[in-house]
């Protein structure tokens, strides 16, 4: 039986090239799209590709040198080349993308390449951390578990006060000459405690502080 030919829609062909480049080149500036996306778009213009070709189309022409990638949770994302090469500030919590031009950031690259012996022709920096608002969001959440361990070491505490007050107690009536036991839990339960401070200490960040360090 004779091998059925491949669809042409599933081949990178030069006219892929051209609509998919096209595609790219038509998104707002710092705008960057996942191979998904492209696809669709693909779709409202009428081109009938498949995901696949599209993703080979894009590797394609990242190959030639039209489109560049830029990384981040969502996986790879895609942008047209333009006339000024660019680095990415990239939000690890909603994947927003800055685009931003620094002269030093240029040169280092160019030290680097030239320090261990590589002939520099272009470099490219992706600066991963967090947004303003998911900064804050990250932050507020952190807040909550940190008051969640703040009432946990109160519950402790109180819990030890009770075995200290019941041991103070019989050692008042003379019911027991021997406390160690008790007095061993309550210490024990004060050490949690101690340790859960220690960690809510140094997890938080005292504005006084903060101020002095700007």
């Amino acid at each position: 039986m004779g091998q059925k030919p491949s669809s042409q829609n599933d081949n990178v062909t030069s006219s892929n090239m051209d609509a998919i480049a096209d595609i790219i080149k038509s998104i707002p500036k710092g705008d960057h799209l996942t191979a998904p996306e492209v696809y669709e778009l693909a779709k409202q213009r009428g081109l009938k590709l498949s995901l696949s070709t599209v993703y080979r189309t894009l590797n394609k022409l990242k190959e030639v040198g039209n489109v560049i990638t830029v990384s981040g949770d969502r996986g790879l994302r895609y942008e047209s080349v333009d006339d000024q090469a660019h680095d990415h500030l990239i939000c690890l919590g909603c994947g927003l993308t800055i685009e931003f031009y620094d002269e030093l950031i240029r040169g280092f690259g160019h030290n680097v390449a030239l320090r261990k012996g590589f002939e520099h022709t272009t470099s490219r920096f992706d600066i991963l951390g967090y947004c303003e608002k998911c900064r804050v969001n990250n932050e507020s959440h952190k807040l909550e578990q940190l008051a969640d361990s703040l009432f946990n070491a109160i519950e402790k505490c109180e819990t030890a006060l009770e075995d200290l007050r019941l041991a103070a107690e019989q050692l008042k009536a003379r019911k027991q000459a021997r406390m160690t036991q008790p007095l061993r839990l309550a210490q024990g339960k004060l050490d949690e405690t101690l340790r859960e401070i220690d960690y809510i200490i140094g997890n938080t960040i005292d504005p006084g502080k903060a101020a002095e360090g700007n």
